[in-house]
């Protein structure tokens, strides 16, 4: 279960956040802030994987709350939330530690894409953003691009013919986890289906 922290001074967006994961056998709205103060508070009382943050929130924004999270709880995995798209923001927010940009009004899908991308150690960007990202930060292409040890995991099983239930008995992932991972590989290796997936894998040397 993926342990959720989302920090944001508007009440209306918490409430439409926990609506979001609100039968979502993986994901657990374990906590909500409305400042970068009470983000750093909570993280000390509570075990959180992924700290979705607003930029411009009371008493320490979410840069800053960004940056002392790197320092003080390196172990929480930082997305950006924010209704800006501009590139200074994109910046800073990746300079200080974040794994990846969501915009508020991006749709639900996303932002459940985004939290199950960054747990598993990938990058995630809304594709509004993306651009603006790889733009400054050449690194971040690869990053984006970059296979997981866990979704070499799948890789390997789907190349064995198991199906998406049986992958996510064997791993101890939900359903839709699985899925989801089945999707960023068909992204990241450029394949149109599950042969030609498998195909790319033994090529790359992942299987």
């Amino acid at each position: 279960m993926i342990q959720v922290l989302v920090a944001d001074d508007h009440h209306f967006l918490l409430d439409g956040f926990a609506s979001i994961v609100q039968g979502i056998d993986d994901i657990n709205l374990s906590a909500t802030a409305t400042n970068g103060k009470q983000v750093l508070e909570l993280l000390d009382k509570e075990s959180i994987d992924i700290a979705l943050l607003d930029i411009n929130m009371p008493l320490l924004n979410g840069v800053e709350t960004c940056k002392s999270i790197q320092k003080k709880h390196a172990e929480v995995k930082v997305l950006a939330l924010s209704m800006h798209k501009r590139q200074s923001f994109v910046k800073r927010m990746l300079q200080y530690g974040a794994k990846g940009y969501i915009l508020k009004d991006d749709p639900a899908q996303h932002i459940i894409d985004g939290i199950r991308t960054v747990h598993a150690g990938g990058t995630y960007f809304s594709p509004r953003v993306k651009d603006i990202a790889l733009s400054f930060v050449p690194s971040s292409r690869d990053a984006l691009l970059s296979i997981t040890d866990r979704e070499i995991e799948v890789l390997q099983l789907i190349s064995l013919g198991i199906t998406n239930q049986e992958i996510a008995n064997r791993l101890y992932l939900s359903p839709h986890t699985t899925e989801t991972h089945r999707r960023h590989l068909l992204n990241k290796l450029d394949a149109r289906n599950t042969a030609e997936l498998v195909r790319k894998g033994i090529e790359k040397g992942l299987i």
